[in-house]
């Protein structure tokens, strides 16, 4: 009779628990201007901050499942408009095709908190034949490094049929976003806005701006006609490489369908004459297009990038690459009206003259004298004066007489710990990446991932010629049961390295770094030079951009290994801090830091089709001594090979 009394305690009191939670859950879709302004005594943790308060619970119930565009809940979406904004209607680019959504919502649900609020987030997977796991971007996970959502690095994934609770506290301020880290999830829609809070009296910028809605983010994706899967490992004859068929802002805009362009509507954005706004830009970029962002005829204000204040820096547009975030002031003090919010795609996306649009809409308006939206701009966008300053471009292309600023040219609002710009770092990391070229006879001998390249080439990526694979059970909640032989060996300077001196293999890339060591790693691109830079981010921390740019002719990577060894060297005086940065095309980036959040971090190329086939690296910070114990009845996973008796 005991076990039956035991058990329906637990029960009891699991449902209590459940009860009480469901007390904190938050709206499914943004709440509106009013609610926001001055619902200081609701529920809601979308709030403005004041310092003041206690932190809050704020708890999410997600559905991840198998979707399309233009479903039943759009009904007669275009051809009536007002359709198009139904419930669980998600028209994308008004291309129909199926996807993958979170709440049936495309970005999925926001989570927006105050620093130090506790997250709370039931992640429900009822995907088809799929498993799933979702990364914080940005979040350190300080203490709850096992929430950072990595598969295999800090968790198993979350199967078919299960509920994962994701718990954590927003310890860091800023924008960020969330994505699925599990295969390539995250181009087919799970995907959505994360957004950190402080008081504005706490913003070295507050003064810049009067508003900072929930309704003014711009949440850049690439978006595909067919299903990223079947982009991978990529097709010869139809649909070849991986580039993007469109672009979306906030989940919307139109495409051409043949020489016809959808009629769906375009992201709206609402401001009020004589207003100044912060506007919260996320990169939810997958492909290797960059994204330039601008908006006719306001220059924007740019006051914080990856979460991170910086002194203010007036621009006309900015290029954000994979995984970045921008914060900027707009100024609405141009004629009451209508304005194009323009977005072309760079890179490989030049030739296909990819771009999408937006609407900058004045609110209120109470002139006869309205600016009206002047016809498509095409991918070409808007005139461009001599003077034209572009944030962020390709290449880190600053140089005196070009009107590009770079981030190594932004400020750290913030005092520069010494130690960044005047101590040598106890440890130099070179991270040379690039790509295994197989030919046809070589690849069939062995499973190597590989994609297939815009010029057919079968190509594996790698990181100082190792192509990561994953461990069969995580790093941090199950490293005993981690096979060592599976670890790439060490070499005598520290880092691992292929066995035997070949110049290529697959192995679980794990980096070793003491807690509070002073780490500097310059991220270079062994490839030939070409439109690609490599956006790379790291988990668990942000790091100081010292210098980038393309290698010079004749200099190579260990050459600037060897000159930063006895040499402290920054661009800036004061350099920002970011946890992604794009790493010009041949050529380097070199940021430094001091890792004092224990654990199992990523650090990879935030291109999708590059980290699903090896461009990355674990830093194993610290020893496990220093980790946080596993929570209770945490899942656990790995291969099942038992011993088999032949007689």
């Amino acid at each position: 009779m005991l076990p039956c009394v035991l058990l329906a305690c637990a029960i009891g009191v699991a449902s209590a628990t459940s009860v009480l939670l469901n007390s904190y859950l938050q709206p499914n879709d943004d709440i509106d201007r009013n609610t926001y302004l001055l619902n200081a005594k609701s529920n809601n943790c979308a709030r403005i901050c004041n310092g003041t308060e206690a932190p809050k619970i704020c708890y999410y119930q997600w559905t991840i499942e198998n979707y399309v565009t233009l479903s039943e809940a759009c009904d007669n979406c275009p051809l009536n408009v007002t359709a198009c904004y139904n419930a669980q209607c998600i028209t994308a680019d008004g291309y129909e095709r199926s996807i993958l959504s979170v709440n049936r919502k495309l970005p999925g649900p926001s989570i927006e908190v105050c620093l130090r609020d506790r997250v709370i987030v039931d992640i429900t997977n009822n995907m088809a034949g799929r498993t799933t796991s979702i990364h914080w971007h940005g979040v350190f996970q300080k203490g709850s490094q096992y929430m950072d959502g990595v598969p295999m690095v800090t968790q198993c994934t979350i199967h078919e049929g299960d509920t994962f609770r994701y718990d954590f506290i927003a310890n860091n301020e800023g924008t960020h976003f969330w994505h699925s880290h599990d295969g390539l999830q995250k181009l087919d829609g799970v995907t959505g806005n994360l957004v950190v809070r402080v008081p504005k009296n706490f913003d070295p910028n507050g003064q810049l701006y009067d508003f900072d809605l929930p309704e003014h983010k711009i949440f850049i994706s690439d978006w595909l006609h067919l299903s990223a899967d079947d982009h991978f490992p990529g097709l010869r004859a139809t649909n070849p490489g991986q580039d993007a068929n469109s672009f979306l802002i906030n989940g919307r805009g139109r495409t051409l369908i043949g020489t016809q362009s959808t009629n769906t509507p375009y992201a709206q954005i609402n401001v009020q004459w004589g207003r100044r706004y912060r506007l919260r830009i996320v990169g939810s970029l997958c492909t290797v297009c960059p994204t330039q962002l601008t908006i006719d005829g306001h220059k924007i204000t740019v006051i914080a990038t990856d979460g991170n204040s910086v002194a203010p820096a007036r621009v006309d547009s900015l290029i954000i690459y994979s995984g970045e975030r921008y914060d900027v002031v707009l100024e609405a003090t141009n004629t009451e009206g209508s304005y194009w919010i323009h977005l072309k795609g760079l890179a490989t996306c030049v030739g296909s003259r990819v771009y999408q649009l937006g609407v900058l809409q004045y609110e209120n308006t109470t002139t006869n004298k309205l600016h009206a939206l002047t016809p498509d701009p095409g991918y070409d966008g808007f005139p461009q004066p001599a003077s034209y300053r572009v944030l962020n471009p390709e290449n880190a292309s600053c140089s005196i007489g070009s009107t590009g600023l770079c981030v190594t040219q932004l400020a750290n609002s913030d005092p520069v710990p010494r130690d960044i710009l005047t101590q040598l770092p106890d440890i130099n990391y070179l991270l040379q990446f690039g790509f295994e070229t197989f030919d046809s006879r070589s690849f069939f001998k062995a499973y190597d991932r590989y994609f297939v390249s815009p010029f057919l080439e079968l190509l594996s990526s790698t990181v100082n010629n190792i192509s990561f694979v994953s461990p069969p059970s995580p790093l941090l909640s199950q490293r005993g049961d981690v096979p060592d032989d599976i670890l790439c060996p060490t070499g005598a300077d520290g880092l691992p390295q292929c066995p035997g001196g070949n110049s290529y293999c697959t192995c679980v890339h794990v980096i070793k770094i003491k807690l509070g060591a002073l780490v500097q790693i310059i991220l270079s691109d062994q490839s030939p030079k070409s439109d690609l830079n490599h956006p790379f981010h790291i988990h668990g921390h942000a790091f100081y951009v010292l210098g980038m740019g393309q290698y010079a002719a004749g200099q190579t990577a260990q050459d600037l290994l060897n000159s930063l060894k006895s040499n402290v060297s920054s661009v800036s005086p004061a350099p920002v801090l970011k946890d992604t940065v794009a790493v010009p095309s041949g050529g380097y980036a070199i940021i430094k830091f001091r890792p004092k959040n224990p654990g199992y971090w990523f650090l990879h190329c935030h291109f999708l089709y590059h980290v699903a086939t090896g461009m990355s690296v674990v830093l194993q910070v610290g020893e496990t001594s220093d980790y946080p114990p596993t929570p209770d009845g945490f899942p656990k996973c790995g291969s099942f090979t038992p011993p088999v008796n032949t007689n």
